[in-house]
C-alpha cells in the first residue's frame, strides 16, 4: 500500500530531466541532485513541473526502455481493448482470461502504481504552486489543471479498485510522516465526490477555450460527464453534456475519420478535447512498431463483424455483404480502424495474416502510420487521443434516452456522427423504441470508439462483462475465457499488502473476494 510514497522521487526524477535541458541550470547544480531550495520561484518552474505531470499521459513512449510503463498507458491505451471482446494480445493473458490475482503483474499493478506516481506528482505540485509568485487567476488555473489530471486517475483507480486510498499531499518518509503509513482505503463513493470536486474546481477556473494541449473548461466538463454517467446519473450526464454542445467550442472532425488519429490533422482538430501528446525524437511512441511489426495486439472478428454495411444493415442482414469479399461495402470506420488481409503496410508489403502472426487475422489500424517501414526502435509521434467530441455525442445520446426515451436530441446527436464526412453511414431509422436506442447507442460507441481503449469500461457500466467476457475465445485458444464475479473488481498488488504489513498498517485491506 505504501509504494507510492517513493513516487516522489519518480516525479522529482522527470522534472529534473526536464529543468536539466536548460544549460544555467547545469551550472548551478549538481546534476543528479533535485534543486528543491531553487525550484518553485518562477512561472518557468511552474511550466516545467506542469509538463512532468502531463507526461504521465504518454507513460510508456520508449518503448525500448523496460522501466516505462508500456501497454496500456499513452500509446498503448488500446491493450485495455484486450480484456473486451475487441482484441487480443498475450500481454494481459491472465486479467483477460480471469484468473486475475494480486500478484498477477501487467495492467493489474500497473494501474495501482502508475496512477500513484501520477497523484504523487500532482499533490507536490498543489503544495508549492503558492510559492510561485502568480496573479490569481493564473494561479487557480495552474490548479485547475493539476486538479483535472488528479481527478483523472483517482477515478480510473475508482473503476478498477473500488475503494482506494485518497489523499491530497503529498507523502513523506516513514520517520517524518508516520501516519501517512497507516492509511486505509477511502470508500468508493467518497473517492468519487472527491473527483467531482476537483473536476468542478477545474469547470470553473479553466479556460473556455478550444484544446491545443492544455486542458480546458470543456476537458474538465468531459470527464464530469463520464463519472456522471458511469454512475448512472442520467440528469446530470445530459445536463453536462449538452453544455460541452451548445459551448460551441468544438465539433466533428469533418477531414476524415483516419486523420483524428495522425499526426497532421491532430493540430488545433477541433474534436480533440484532451490528448497524451508526443514530438520526436525527446518523446516519442512505439505505435507503429507495437501495431504493424510486433502483431503483439491483435483486433478480433468479434468486433469487424459487428460493422455495418453501408446501406446501415448488419452483415447477416444486407444484401450488400459478400463473404467472398468481406470488407467491401462497409461502414468506412472499419478500414479507418482494422488493417485486413490483402492491404498494404509496413512501407507497401501485403498484409497477410499468418505470414507476421496475427493468428486474429486484423491488425490495429487506428493512430497508426501503417504506411511507413517499421522497425524496433521507430519513432511515432502521433498524438494519443483520450477525449473527442464525438464521446461527449454518444454520452448525451445515451443520457437523453435514459431520461426521456429516444426523442430527436437523442437522434441528431448519433445521426450527427454516423452521417460526418468520410463516414456518410445512413441515419439510424426513426421509431426506435427506448430499448431498441440503447442497443444502437451501444453499438454505435462500440464502433466508433473502437480501440480506443473505452469497451472494457463501457462493459463494466453496462454489467455486460460478467456476460459478454465468458463468449469470448481467442484466436490461439480453445476454450471460452472466464469471468468470475470478483473481477468486478482488482486485487491491489501483493506487494503493496507486503508494504502495509511491514509498516504494521492493519487499517489497509485487500479487496473483498482476495484475500
Amino acid at each position: 500500500m505504501k509504494s507510492f510514497i517513493r513516487y516522489s522521487i519518480v516525479f522529482f526524477s522527470v522534472l529534473f530531466l526536464m529543468v536539466s535541458c536548460k544549460k544555467d541550470f547545469l551550472e548551478k547544480n549538481p546534476p543528479d541532485q533535485i534543486p528543491d531550495k531553487n525550484f518553485w520561484k518562477t512561472q518557468a518552474d511552474a511550466d516545467i513541473a506542469l509538463t512532468a505531470i502531463y507526461s504521465y499521459l504518454i507513460q510508456g513512449y520508449n518503448y525500448t526502455n523496460a522501466n516505462n510503463t508500456g501497454q496500456g498507458w499513452g500509446a498503448g491505451t488500446p491493450y485495455w481493448e484486450t480484456l473486451t471482446d475487441n482484441a487480443y494480445s498475450g500481454a494481459f493473458t491472465n486479467v483477460a482470461n480471469g484468473a486475475i490475482e494480486a500478484t498477477t503483474g501487467t495492467i493489474q499493478s500497473d494501474a495501482y502504481n502508475t496512477s500513484y506516481k501520477a497523484i504523487q506528482a500532482c499533490n507536490i505540485f498543489l503544495a508549492n504552486i503558492g510559492n510561485v509568485p502568480l496573479t490569481t487567476a493564473a494561479m487557480n488555473q495552474y490548479i485547475g489543471e493539476v486538479r483535472f489530471m488528479r481527478a483523472y486517475y483517482y477515478f480510473l483507480l475508482a473503476q478498477l479498485y473500488g475503494d482506494v486510498v485518497y489523499y491530497t499531499r503529498p507523502i513523506g518518509n516513514a520517520a517524518a510522516d508516520p501516519e501517512s503509513y497507516q492509511l486505509g482505503r477511502t470508500p468508493k463513493a467518497q473517492v468519487i465526490d472527491s473527483v467531482i470536486s476537483d473536476l468542478n474546481f477545474a469547470v470553473s477556473n479553466l479556460p473556455d477555450n478550444a484544446y491545443v494541449g492544455h486542458v480546458v473548461k470543456g476537458t474538465a466538463l468531459g470527464y464530469l460527464t463520464k463519472v456522471y454517467i458511469t454512475q448512472g446519473n442520467w440528469q446530470m450526464a445530459a445536463t453536462t453534456a449538452k453544455t460541452i454542445m451548445n459551448s460551441n467550442k468544438f465539433s466533428l472532425f469533418t477531414g476524415g475519420y483516419r486523420g483524428l488519429f495522425l499526426k497532421p490533422s491532430q493540430t488545433n482538430n477541433p474534436e480533440i478535447m484532451l490528448s497524451g501528446r508526443y514530438q520526436v525524437p525527446n518523446a516519442y511512441s512505439p505505435a507503429d512498431y507495437l501495431y504493424t511489426y510486433s502483431a503483439s495486439f491483435q483486433p478480433m472478428k468479434y468486433l469487424v463483424d459487428d460493422y455495418e454495411c453501408t446501406d446501415g444493415l448488419p452483415i447477416t442482414a444486407s444484401p450488400l455483404y459478400n463473404s467472398n469479399t468481406p470488407y467491401n461495402n462497409r461502414d468506412p470506420r472499419l478500414l479507418a480502424t482494422v488493417l485486413t488481409p490483402g492491404v498494404l503496410f509496413r512501407g507497401g508489403i501485403v498484409f497477410v495474416p499468418n505470414q507476421v502472426g496475427a493468428n486474429s487475422g486484423f491488425l490495429n489500424k487506428k493512430g497508426v502510420d501503417s504506411t511507413r517501414a517499421t522497425v524496433i526502435g521507430t519513432q511515432s509521434d502521433q498524438d494519443w487521443v483520450y477525449l473527442r467530441y464525438a464521446d461527449i455525442l454518444l454520452m448525451y445520446a445515451e443520457a437523453q434516452n435514459e431520461l426521456t426515451g429516444p426523442d430527436a436530441t437523442v437522434y441528431n446527436a448519433i445521426n450527427a456522427i454516423r452521417t460526418r464526412p468520410g463516414v456518410n453511414m445512413p441515419p439510424l431509422p426513426a421509431g426506435l423504441s427506448q430499448a431498441d436506442m440503447r442497443t444502437r447507442i451501444r453499438h454505435e460507441r462500440r464502433i466508433e470508439l473502437a480501440l480506443e481503449g473505452q469497451r472494457y469500461f463501457d462493459l463494466k457500466r453496462w454489467k455486460l462483462d460478467r456476460t459478454i467476457i465468458p463468449t469470448i475465445r481467442d484466436p490461439n485458444g480453445n476454450n471460452n475465457r472466464t469471468f468470475p464475479l470478483r473481477d468486478t473488481l482488482w486485487p491491489v498488488p501483493q506487494s503493496e499488502m507486503d508494504i502495509a504489513k511491514t509498516y504494521g498498517n492493519t487499517n489497509f485491506k485487500q479487496t473483498p473476494g482476495w484475500q
